[in-house]
């Protein structure tokens, strides 16, 4: 889970713990399978996490007492031993919350993952370095049967991913954007959760919320104790960027944003212009037809095909929502900057 500065990452994931530990539905919407307990492991703000915690349960009307274990410890995540140590700190906090609650662990939060991992310099853009933090984690998570989810920060570009290789983006079955517009003052606005990447799943859809100042209490001078919770709101928005993209013209959205997570790389197509997250046109193509449905023969489902995709990257280009260019023999294709900005 990726965030700009001040979308609220640690909200977010404390609000889907709650979610997670009630068995409520997350955002309003989304049904948890698998409820149980959560192990929070903060690296940084540790001792504020009860406090928003129960701010966010209040906020969800839950007055129980939740599974959530949380530490503020990590062993470096490049180092040999790490998965062994994880696992242990995991299991360690799993016989806890099972004697208390009576529930598994089934998710484990690391926030954040370029503190966890510990990276030496110039490692954190270093693709092989990347891979190998992501593969641990899903060692991890293999080993403890928990999803492990990892907060991390975009770079100065959005459109170029995370910050630091896109290993880690391509590695993750799914990336969740928290989005805003930041004001030159630092007010925040129009936040909403966009889902990036769903290996299996539907992406490039938005759930705009908001956030508002919530008191759970008084300090020992009588002040009062402040703590944000989401608000999430009922209907998706609609941005300028949906109403370009036709009907027709979706499915391609989809394929290009999920190509672009798990085989994109940054580049600078124009001498002059800014760097963009980009693949091969031939990757694209391939996904569409794969993901496309048609009728006939075989030659005729790939005729249908053939004329679908090449419509829809017409169609995307005379809207302005795609760019093209043709850099070292490969036909790049990239999502436009407008685009981009427009969630």
């Amino acid at each position: 889970m990726a965030g700009v500065w001040g979308a609220y990452k640690t909200t977010i994931a404390l609000d889907l713990s709650v979610s997670v530990m009630a068995g409520l539905p997350f955002a309003d919407q989304f049904r948890v399978k698998r409820p149980g307990a959560v192990l929070y492991i903060a690296l940084e703000g540790a001792s504020m996490l009860p406090s928003r915690l129960s701010a966010i349960a209040a906020q969800h009307e839950v007055t129980t007492p939740l599974p959530f274990g949380c530490r503020g410890d990590c062993p470096p995540l490049t180092d040999k031993n790490a998965v062994d140590e994880l696992c242990s700190i995991a299991n360690e906090a799993a016989i806890e919350l099972k004697g208390k609650f009576g529930v598994p662990v089934v998710m484990i939060w690391i926030d954040t993952l370029i503190t966890a991992a510990s990276f030496a310099s110039g490692e954190d853009n270093d693709a092989a370095a990347a891979q190998s933090v992501m593969t641990a984690l899903r060692e991890v998570s293999q080993r403890t049967g928990a999803l492990v989810i990892v907060i991390d920060h975009f770079g100065k570009a959005i459109e170029a991913g995370t910050r630091g290789s896109s290993a880690k983006e391509g590695a993750a079955d799914t990336v969740i954007a928290l989005l805003a517009d930041r004001a030159v003052g630092g007010a925040v606005g129009n936040t909403r959760l966009a889902m990036r990447k769903q290996r299996d799943g539907m992406s490039g859809f938005e759930v705009p919320f908001t956030v508002r100042i919530a008191e759970i209490g008084t300090d020992e001078d009588g002040d009062p104790v402040t703590a944000p919770v989401v608000e999430w709101q009922a209907s998706q928005q609609t941005s300028h960027a949906d109403i370009r993209w036709t009907p027709s013209m979706r499915l391609l959205r989809r394929v290009l944003m999920t190509i672009l997570v798990d085989n994109g790389q940054t580049v600078r197509p124009f001498s002059d212009g800014p760097e963009v997250r980009a693949c091969d046109i031939k990757l694209v193509r391939a996904e569409y037809y794969r993901q496309s449905t048609a009728d006939g023969t075989e030659q005729q489902k790939a005729e249908a095909r053939r004329k679908a995709f090449n419509r829809s990257v017409k169609d995307a280009q005379a809207r302005g929502v795609v760019a093209f260019r043709e850099v070292d023999g490969v036909q790049l294709i990239w999502l436009a900057t407008q685009e981009v900005a427009d969630g």
